[in-house]
């Protein structure tokens, strides 16, 4: 699957974690996630890890005496999870060959697995004005390479207006759950009324600000030719120490700003280095962030 290769180790830790879900749910199969509801079950469906907390009483014990380790039946019950990611494709995330766009897919291609492994349902959406690329809902452990398959086949290029672009998503999103976005959030429109919408849709929203080093310290000085990666629009500017200061201050100001308002709407926020470790955000970050457990 190319940039969508996991190790097996890194497979297996993920799939002692779950997606912590703080409203109720909707759907058709029992999974993973952590809820404070408890459904009645009564047929079969499949296995997964035991994570510390769980019911005992749902431990296979003939698996565990067969392989020494332990599982947890899961069986078909009323409620489900739906995961929607929605990943950001316009050309800023491919910005001077950064790594924001693979880190995106990654990010992406594992939390689908973890959703798909403890047969919770995903779907993935390309945030872009030019495409309505989607993949429909999925479940189970045999959609994993359809799931990796879409992402690898992703590409940038083009404007991304985030408002619009979320709020197209409710054409895909048709029941409440966990909407996963993954972007710079560079949207000359704002962000605001698209992340509204997808509460108003009956998501938990779950913001994975992704941004280059390059972007957080920009390491230039002297006479340049910006161009737009998204418009194409080109502009002279003399880069000096002054120029850069007011840059950063503008940019922590625009990050403020996003977790600001995602915390006033309760929903989940998280910056991401594109140069960071995958393993450290999924296992350790996420886990700070309230996204995963």
């Amino acid at each position: 699957m190319g940039d969508l290769i996991f190790e097996k180790d890194f497979l297996n830790k993920l799939e002692s974690m779950a997606f912590l879900l703080k409203k109720a749910r909707a759907g058709r199969y029992s999974g993973l996630h952590r809820s404070t509801r408890k459904g009645q079950s009564v047929e079969f469906a499949d296995y997964r890890s035991y994570v510390a907390g769980d019911d005992f009483r749902q431990v296979d014990w003939h698996a565990y005496a067969r392989l020494d380790r332990l599982f947890i039946k899961l069986f078909m019950e009323e409620n489900d999870l739906m995961i929607h990611l929605l990943v950001d494709t316009s050309g800023s995330m491919a910005w001077e060959g950064s790594l924001k766009f693979l880190l995106a897919k990654q990010l992406a291609g594992a939390l689908g697995y973890l959703a798909l492994v403890n047969m919770e349902q995903v779907g993935v959406l390309a945030l872009n004005q030019g495409t309505n690329r989607f993949l429909p809902l999925q479940r189970g452990r045999n959609a994993i390479s359809r799931l990796w398959g879409f992402l690898q086949q992703l590409e940038t290029g083009g404007e991304t207006d985030l408002n619009m672009c979320l709020r197209q998503s409710g054409k895909f999103i048709k029941g409440p759950g966990i909407t996963i976005i993954l972007s710079d959030m560079l949207s000359p429109s704002g962000y605001q009324e698209g992340l509204k919408y997808l509460q108003y849709l009956g998501q938990q929203v779950v913001v994975l600000h992704i941004l280059a080093p390059e972007e957080r310290d920009p390491q230039l000085l002297g006479n340049f030719r910006l161009v737009d990666c998204e418009t194409g629009l080109e502009k002279e500017v003399s880069i000096t120490p002054i120029l850069l200061k007011n840059y950063k201050e503008h940019l922590e100001k625009f990050l403020s700003s996003i977790k600001q308002f995602c915390l006033s709407r309760e929903m989940n926020y998280h910056t991401v280095s594109s140069d960071e470790n995958l393993e450290d955000i999924l296992l350790r970050s996420l886990r700070g962030a309230e996204v995963l457990v």
